[in-house]
């Protein structure tokens, strides 16, 4: 672990999860792309068919007062977490900040950046799935209230996460790249069922639209914001 140049002395809590099936190459590149970050990395061995369960034991781990995740196919930019503790040290009312992620091909070359790179946070936007991939840096106090709830879905746990940390703050959107995910074949967010979708969906829609409401967020019928 790598004090920031800042000088500020907070870390994350990070964890990754390894499976069976963990491509080793891979994850030695996103091990590479870890060094000299501010983060206390924390190796899980993951619950095959259960990623909630893994998930809640990572999140457990540490004392750091932020938490985050990253998958082991997945490389991280530099920067990015520096850059969302001190977006969380300036905003003490918000549950967390995130970077921009850029996807990538089997092999690194970046395809295009993600579908809301470059866009402020919106609650209605977060029942995306794919909303807030990359690097998403949360207060340990909100995340801890949930690890039960974590425990229960077998997949779509860090969906539902993200959407009932609403409940405690908004989020803060980090207007860089810190996050490289890698498109495969095989990618967990494609072999989601759509029933597990509408579930999750279902539980954190209160939560979003309680969010919206205070934050008055919208989405106009042209499409824009």
């Amino acid at each position: 672990m790598v004090t920031p140049k800042s000088g500020n002395l907070e870390t994350i809590d990070v964890h990754v999860l390894l499976l069976p099936g963990t491509n080793q190459e891979w994850w030695q590149q996103c091990q590479d792309s870890l060094r000299n970050e501010p983060i206390n990395l924390h190796v899980v061995d993951g619950v095959a068919g259960h990623i909630g369960q893994g998930r809640a034991k990572g999140f457990a781990l540490g004392t750091a007062p932020y938490v985050c995740r990253v998958d082991p196919d997945d490389l991280v930019l530099p920067g990015g977490f520096s850059a969302c503790i001190e977006a969380l040290d300036i905003h003490p009312e918000a549950c967390g900040a995130y970077t921009d992620e850029l996807l990538i091909d089997s092999k690194g070359k970046v395809i295009r950046p993600g579908i809301w790179s470059g866009l402020e946070w919106n609650p209605l936007l977060q029942l995306e799935p794919k909303y807030l991939h990359g690097i998403y840096v949360m207060r340990r106090c909100f995340v801890e209230k949930y690890l039960l709830e974590l425990s229960r879905w077998l997949n779509m746990a860090e969906f539902v996460l993200k959407g009932l940390l609403t409940n405690h703050g908004s989020w803060i959107h980090i207007d860089r790249f810190g996050y490289k995910w890698r498109m495969t074949s095989g990618s967990a967010h494609k072999r989601q069922s759509i029933m597990n979708v509408y579930a999750a969906r279902w539980r954190v829609i209160p939560s979003l639209q309680q969010a919206a409401k205070i934050y008055r967020a919208t989405i106009r019928t042209d499409g824009s914001m």
